[in-house]
């Protein structure tokens, strides 16, 4: 049986249902006001991949009893577009719509490619399309929309993003990192002197030997010895100034010198920011080859953009989407390059209160060795951490809220403040992307390590020498910096 639908050109197209298994998915309409209407068929099986869709419909009279001649008002006929969110769209902006009026319509999709026939004596051709039809449904016209209203193939979604509106499973953020993009990222400037974990390093936009690079469709993140840049400049780590008042992206910690054991950061580490996006709830993708060597640890983090919990020991939160600390071989296996954590840091002085998941990586292999893709999913009810598509954490607020799993040696007055929020506080609120390298710092490597030559690690978080003292101990660390980059194919960020 045949389908004659129209003529274009010097084809006919032809239509041919096909005997099989599969049901065509509902279609979606929507008509607008003043004039248009909107058709939207959802994706359907993979077993079945749509090639095309074409709507079909008659326009009738308002509160027409009987699909009669007489009643018919005109035609609405097209072929849909594929969306970028999944689905077909196909789309009419001319055809003006009343309440009450009745379109008789049938749905074809066609699951692979026509053929075009010998012309006949016409010299016109038959274009035959292989696939399936829904005949004879009807829709009411009983709502007029603005145009500008969600269309629908614009599904709910709980994701926000500061400034437009997006659609559920839409891709909010990519960078696959073919160049450096100024407009999604920005490069930090500054001395982290009330970071939480107070690492080691000074983060630098370097004009000559970046920290930050692209190359071969890959972000490089790269850290370097603070002495070798001040012995141009004829200065020493243990007396001299650090200034970064030119082009300093924090402006409250642009500058420090080094007085007795109170040194400047002795590495330069790069990070970049998503400074132009932010968004609540969604999930991330980052494929990354994480740093190998002594005492580094890459950060890969969702931070939150207004602080509105406060800024205090990552009062506000802070989201680890993986984590591995970059010694390859330590006496402690969960501060080795074999270990993976991550997830909800609502205070880091007390961050062993949430970080009860890891997963260790198979056999003799460290997770710097390779690329892997390390997900985060982040809802109004949980959070879930995944590498390579396995999922490996899950964490669930429940009733009471994340916060509650906090111990009451972790609370502080700020604590109270969570109480504002939803179970998800303090991670309801918008937060940035973060990519960059660290090194030490007084939470992440706890006292009494030793690397597998029995080399004890080098400072006390506590003591006031801690980043004098690492710096003393750099004939032992830095040869093990082998691998001490950061390196990331791609970044997405896709709305739930």
């Amino acid at each position: 049986m045949s389908f004659l639908v129209g003529a274009i050109l010097c084809l006919i197209f032809v239509f041919v249902p096909i005997r099989a298994q599969y049901t065509v998915p509902e279609v979606t309409i929507q008509g607008l006001n003043p004039k248009g209407i909107r058709v939207f068929l959802p994706d359907s099986s993979d077993n079945f991949p749509l090639t095309s869709f074409l709507f079909d419909g008659l326009l009738y009279k308002e509160n027409a009893k009987t699909i009669a001649k007489e009643n018919l008002v005109g035609r609405i006929w097209g072929f849909g577009a594929k969306q970028a969110l999944g689905g077909w769209l196909f789309e009419d902006p001319f055809v003006e719509l009343k309440l009450n009026q009745v379109i008789h319509y049938h749905v074809f999709v066609s699951t692979g490619f026509g053929d075009v026939g010998r012309p006949n004596s016409d010299g016109i051709s038959n274009f035959t399309l292989p696939g399936y039809c829904v005949m004879n449904r009807v829709y009411v016209v009983n709502s007029l929309v603005d145009p500008n209203a969600r269309g629908p193939q614009c599904g709910e979604t709980a994701t926000k993003v500061r400034g437009r509106e997006v659609c559920a499973g839409e891709t909010i953020f990519e960078d696959n990192f073919d160049t450096f993009r100024d407009d999604k990222w920005q490069i930090a400037h500054y001395i982290p002197i009330d970071h939480p974990e107070h690492p080691f390093v000074s983060y630098q936009r370097l004009q000559v030997n970046p920290t930050v690079t692209v190359e071969n469709g890959t972000l490089r993140i790269s850290p370097k010895l603070q002495q070798d840049l001040f012995q141009k400049q004829n200065k020493s780590i243990l007396s001299g100034t650090l200034d970064l008042t030119s082009g300093c992206t924090e402006l409250r910690t642009c500058a420090m010198s080094s007085i007795g054991v109170d040194i400047v950061p002795p590495i330069v580490s790069g990070r970049v920011t998503s400074a132009r996006f932010a968004f609540t709830y969604g999930t991330i993708h980052v494929r990354a080859k994480l740093p190998q060597g002594d005492w580094l640890y890459p950060e890969i983090l969702l931070e939150p953009l207004s602080k509105k919990y406060g800024s205090l020991n990552y009062a506000s939160g802070v989201l680890k989407v993986a984590m591995v600390r970059g010694n390859t071989d330590v006496n402690t296996e969960r501060y080795s390059n074999n270990w993976l954590v991550g997830g909800p840091i609502i205070n880091s002085r007390c961050r062993s209160a949430l970080e009860f998941y890891h997963k260790k990586i198979e056999g003799d292999s460290l997770w710097g060795d390779d690329f892997h893709i390390y997900s985060l999913k982040w809802s109004p009810e949980e959070i879930v951490l995944s590498v390579d598509g396995e999922e490996w954490g899950r964490y669930t607020p429940g009733a009471t809220g994340l916060r509650s799993w906090l111990p009451a040696s972790c609370r502080g007055d700020w604590f109270e403040l969570l109480n504002n929020g939803g179970i998800m506080a303090p991670f309801d609120d918008h937060f940035y992307i973060t990519l960059g390298v660290a090194v030490g710092g007084i939470v992440e490597f706890a006292d009494g390590l030793t690397t597998g030559e029995q080399i004890p690690k080098p400072w006390r978080n506590r003591g006031r020498k801690a980043g004098f003292s690492f710096w003393q101990d750099k004939e032992n660390w830095y040869p093990t910096w082998t691998q001490p980059d950061l390196l990331v194919d791609y970044v997405k960020v896709v709305a739930l």
